[in-house]
């Protein structure tokens, strides 16, 4: 053999070999670019394949809640702005979390079998009209989005969910430096906190699903999609009113849902154990109908809330309109949510504070 051939072969071989053994999967997060530069061999070709997945969360938003009670009929409203400083469009939003407390009255059943074709699909079809007439009196979206009603039975939940219609003229999402309004939801339920997922827009947001199914790639999509979106507090339909109305029964339920604010860091604990002692005081006082004791409770509860937001100070009308806009909540373990330094947060207080002015209405 030739000595250049020899040579030339040598250097190839060693080539080869050290890019194989180099070659190995990674997930590096470029900061600057808010993005993840991915390798990982393809299971079908054995090539090693680079692409890269830019972050969703390149978002500002601000979300302004509104709600009105007319007839035991909440309208809930939402505004949504996204700052000039974004990178990206806002082209999802969707509250979800919310107890599973939307049945549907009246739904048709699917009885036939799926053998029995045409009775079968003239049922689903019913069923599936049904529900998409029950989701239209329900969710409302601003021209050129669309809205939608998710419900997941298994995990007992509910969400709202709106995204850019499909048309032409329909818009990418929420440019920054944009405000959105017109996404409104029609319910009966109390206000609670929930929280509002929000997404940006990017040209290939389904570029994890191609990865190798392995336990470094589990991980690391589960890193990746934990940074893919910003949280948002909101107020939205989460306490449902019993029915025979019983106040004690409300108090417990609104009791029930203060104490998953800590969770989310919507409330200090300090600040949650003094309201957990005004209920303590409310519900008994509620169960042997004692006007004075209910009314001294509601006064220190709305107290703790408005000695962290002044303007809610027997502010009962106003809790339903906002002139401030929630901002996005800090997720990781190691930061702290943007209001865990006022005690409570203004969501919350307002949801707080419209609850005990229902239950004292109804008293009398």
């Amino acid at each position: 053999m030739p000595l250049k051939l020899f040579l030339y072969r040598s250097i190839l071989l060693l080539t080869m070999t050290f890019s194989v053994a180099h070659a190995q999967d990674s997930a590096i997060f470029d900061s600057q670019k808010n993005s993840w530069n991915l390798q990982y061999q393809d299971s079908e070709t054995s090539q090693w394949v680079r692409k890269t997945y830019v972050q969703q969360n390149a978002i500002l938003p601000g979300i302004r809640s509104a709600f009105q009670n007319e007839q035991n009929q909440l309208t809930y409203r939402y505004r949504i702005s996204n700052s000039r400083e974004a990178k990206l469009l806002i082209d999802t939003f969707r509250i979800w979390g919310i107890p599973l407390v939307y049945k549907i009255s009246n739904l048709p059943p699917v009885l036939a079998s799926m053998k029995e074709t045409d009775t079968w699909t003239q049922q689903y079809w019913d069923q599936l009209n049904a529900k998409r007439r029950f989701e239209k009196s329900v969710i409302f979206a601003p021209k050129g989005w669309s809205a939608g009603l998710r419900v997941d039975e298994q995990a007992g939940q509910t969400s709202f969910v709106w995204s850019p219609g499909l048309k032409d003229a329909d818009p990418d999402g929420i440019p920054p430096g944009k405000v959105q309004d017109g996404f409104m939801v029609l319910r009966s339920e109390l206000p609670g906190v929930a929280r509002a997922k929000l997404t940006g827009s990017t040209d290939e947001p389904w570029g994890l699903d191609n990865l190798p199914d392995t336990p470094f790639w589990k991980q690391k999509i589960a890193e990746i999609q934990d940074r893919d979106y910003v949280l948002v507090p909101v107020l939205a339909p989460v306490i449902p009113i019993p029915t025979p109305y019983s106040a004690v029964e409300l108090t417990r339920r609104l009791r029930v849902h203060v104490q998953t604010w800590l969770k989310y860091g919507h409330v200090q604990a300090d600040v949650l154990a003094r309201l957990n002692r005004q209920f303590d005081v409310l519900i008994p006082a509620l169960e042997t109908h004692n006007k004075r004791a209910v009314r001294a409770a509601v006064e220190a509860l709305r107290k703790e809330c408005s000695d962290h937001h002044a303007d809610l100070r027997n502010e009962f009308v106003k809790v339903g309109e906002d002139n401030q806009d929630a901002l996005p909540m800090l997720r990781n373990a190691s930061q702290r949510a943007p209001t865990s330094n006022v005690g409570i947060d203004r969501v919350a207080a307002r949801a707080l504070i419209f609850n005990l002015q229902y239950v004292l209405a109804r008293l009398d």
